[in-house]
């Protein structure tokens, strides 16, 4: 089998695991592809379920017949223990030198930091003073200096020289040990691998391209955003990230890279709509897919048996005269002809017990099965002898459950493929509690023959319809060759590839650590302000491809990756509640331009060339538009003064009337024209009380309008807002006058002011 070389070409991230697909070029031997060929190095953690495989390049007719996943172990390369040995000994020489040289240095510069001025002592009878010698400190300052310089500059060289010496020792004696063949079974790796199968071509030249898809757990990803603005806040540019985590055990080193909302777990099949029907009722129409197999199924093995070899029958050794077994089969006696087959089942287990004990001693005494003595003759009108002991149970091979009420004949027979309820009884066939045969029917009565069986109308139940669960049976099974059955459940394509593994590896362990290590992934600490694809996009999927190759090390840590701009409508604006705070806040208009939304996640504003905050983008369907927060504008002032009046009025002064006024300052001390939105607050009526409590807004300049609240934003009853352009340098007051009209005799609750 020819072991072709592939590398990973593209990886699809889903909400959760991810889809790889690598790529392997054949090349063509003697005019002919290869029947066959073998993908090694695939992680250990990949379903292989979900293995697919295409031609991308190739000849024509050139198609991918079968796919079946295996296992890799991959060995490291032989150590040169010679080569290594001389090179171990030829590192410590030199470490051994350079520490030699570093001990000697160190000598010396102790040497030169000794040296220091030194003065004659002077006599006690000498009255003159000495002149200082000046000029000779400061030589000897500068000597020293220089030296101890020049010094420290070698002793950091020799330093750094040490480390790559215990470095290189370190290493040779690593590789030493690894060179004997117990380190090299540990360091022993299991992969995965896939065995396809070509349509095999003549006349071939070039070289075919394939591709390998499968899908791996253990990755996630999170939207990021990076916003960059410049300092007038008119315009930017807005980039969207993903944030990557994996732990599939293969890195993704200059991949194509895609990242989806999708489930990848999610199963796509097709509806089927059934259609309704009005009138006389109808038998159902018969199930499409299902195909009886053809004539002469059988004889298409012929030349199979024919070329097999017959096993020799060894007969079995003769017991020895002196070790009778107990008798396995007895015969019936006339009184128990008539026996319900109820009370025989109830007794199978008793003499399941006795044939148990029976077996064991025949095996301890001759060591082989001896065959039990001929039975009796029944008397007449008792049952006929029966192939299995009195009592028992017969045993049926299981098949795959089919239901009543198809048009066409039988299923072919079906063993060992499904549980023993595989099959559905027909009702009204046989009495409660008798034994079944392998189609269904029932033995040890007439009634059953193969044309009853066919007019039965059995048909093929779900577990026959599903193709990906169905494999087909080997031809040495001459029961079922030739025939799709169900594959058990317990019996996964990685139990049968591990016949292919002839290394005492515990395989098992392996992908059971492979698993707990991809999920493990869930441990991480997200990113903050993320929000998972499927949360923010629950109705909906959308896939984003990265602008350029990218590394994703399968290291268990989150990376971020660049995956392109977003065409955003971007417009500042500053707003102001005065009433709750007499600050400005900058804010910005995203508005997506894009034929897709925009998930929620974590935005990194950067104005001009400083970072400034973060801050959340909740979900953008294309077209939308959200007000992005960038904090306080302290360039921008404002001020509100307020004054309340209480008066009354009415016709015969039967009301009471609060008047309140507002004023805001607004003052623009920033060297570009702003857009400010001031936002008041007018009492709203409650239900119910509207004849009582009337609100009159009676002078407002500049007008103000109801304020429309963006998606996503709390609407506020009663809310008004000033939209107000100002100029560099510019101040401008807004007022607001509103009168609210109660009856005398009552005032409001918590005060009749409202400012």
């Amino acid at each position: 089998m020819l072991v072709v070389p592939s590398i990973l070409e593209a990886v699809t991230v889903h909400a959760e695991g991810a889809l790889c697909t690598r790529v392997a070029t054949v090349q063509a031997e003697g005019g002919r592809l290869p029947t066959q060929v073998r993908i090694n190095g695939l992680p250990l953690s990949l379903r292989s379920g979900s293995l697919r495989a295409t031609v991308l390049q190739g000849p024509p007719g050139l198609a991918v017949r079968d796919i079946r996943p295996a296992f890799d172990v991959q060995l490291p390369a032989e150590v040169d223990v010679p080569t290594e040995q001389r090179a171990l000994e030829a590192a410590r020489a030199r470490h051994t030198e350079v520490s030699a040289a570093l001990s000697v240095l160190q000598r010396e510069l102790r040497s030169v930091m000794k040296l220091t001025p030194t003065f004659p002592s002077r006599k006690k009878d000498e009255l003159q003073p000495r002149d200082a010698p000046v000029a000779a400190l400061l030589s000897l300052t500068s000597l020293v200096d220089s030296e101890l310089a020049a010094l420290l500059a070698k002793k950091l060289d020799l330093e750094r020289q040490q480390r790559d010496a215990d470095a290189e020792v370190t290493l040779r004696k690593q590789r030493l040990q690894e060179a004997s063949s117990t380190a090299r079974g540990q360091r022993a790796r299991v992969y995965r691998a896939a065995i396809l199968t070509l349509a095999g071509l003549p006349g071939v030249e070039h070289p075919a391209k394939l591709a390998l898809e499968y899908a791996v757990p253990g990755a996630l990803w999170v939207p990021t955003y990076d916003l960059r603005l410049p300092r007038t806040l008119e315009e930017g540019t807005l980039r969207m990230r993903a944030s990557v985590l994996q732990r599939t055990g293969e890195d993704w080193t200059g991949v194509k890279l895609s990242v989806s909302t999708a489930d990848l777990a999610r199963r796509a099949e097709v509806p089927e709509l059934k259609a309704l029907r009005i009138g006389r009722r109808q038998p159902p129409p018969a199930r499409s897919g299902w195909r009886e197999p053809p004539p002469g199924l059988d004889e298409l093995f012929a030349g199979f048996d024919a070329t097999r070899v017959p096993a020799r029958a060894e007969p079995p050794p003769l017991p020895k005269p002196q070790a009778q077994p107990v008798f396995l089969q007895e015969p019936m006696p006339e009184e128990d002809a008539g026996a319900p087959m109820e009370e025989m089942a109830k007794e199978a287990p008793m003499m399941e017990r006795r044939r148990s004990v029976a077996r064991d001693d025949l095996m301890s005494t001759t060591g082989s099965f001896a065959p039990p003595p001929p039975a009796a003759a029944p008397a007449a009108g008792s049952m006929p002898p029966m192939s299995r002991p009195r009592n028992a149970m017969p045993s049926r091979p299981m098949a795959p459950k089919m239901k009543k009420g198809g048009r066409g004949g039988a299923p072919p027979p079906m063993a060992e493929s499904a549980d023993e309820d595989a099959f559905m009884d027909a009702p009204g066939e046989a009495p409660e509690g008798a034994p079944r045969d392998l189609l269904g029917g029932y033995g040890g009565g007439g009634g059953n023959t193969v044309e009853e069986r066919q007019a039965s109308r059995l048909e093929p139940s779900d577990t026959l319809l599903d193709y990906d669960r169905l494999e087909l049976a080997p031809a040495e099974d001459s029961g079922t060759r030739g025939r799709l059955r169900p594959r058990p459940a317990y019996v996964t394509r990685e139990l049968l590839a591990l016949a292919a593994v002839h290394v005492h590896i515990d395989v098992t362990t392996l992908v059971a650590m492979s698993e707990q290590e991809a999920s493990n992934i869930w441990l991480a600490p997200p990113p903050a302000w993320s929000v998972p694809p499927r949360q923010s996009s629950p109705h909906f999927d959308a896939r984003f491809d990265v602008e350029t190759r990218s590394d994703v090390p399968s290291d268990g840590t989150w990376h971020t990756v660049p995956v392109l701009s977003v065409p955003v409508g971007l417009s500042a604006e500053y707003v102001c509640v005065p009433s709750v705070e007499t600050r400005a806040f900058r804010t910005v208009r995203v508005e997506n331009r894009t034929p897709y939304p925009l998930l929620a996640g974590p935005v990194d504003v950067t104005l001009g060339d400083e970072f400034l905050m973060t801050s959340p983008l909740p979900t953008m369907a294309p077209g939308a538009t959200q007000r992005l927060g960038l904090g306080v504008e302290e360039s921008i002032k404002v001020a509100r003064n307020t004054r309340f009046d209480e008066a009354t009025g009415g016709i015969f002064g039967g009301a009471t009337m609060l008047t309140h006024h507002v004023s805001v300052e607004l003052a623009n001390r920033l060297t570009n024209r702003v857009l400010v939105e001031v936002c008041e607050r007018v009492p709203a009526v409650p239900t119910g009380s509207e004849k009582d409590i009337k609100v009159e807004e009676t002078e407002v300049a500049p007008l103000w309008q109801k304020r429309t609240p963006l998606p996503g934003e709390t609407q506020v009853e009663g809310e008004r807002a000033w939209r107000v352009v100002l100029q560099p340098g510019e101040a401008q007051t807004l007022k607001a006058t509103w009168t609210v009209k109660i009856p005398a005799s009552k005032m409001l609750g918590g005060g009749n002011r409202r400012t």
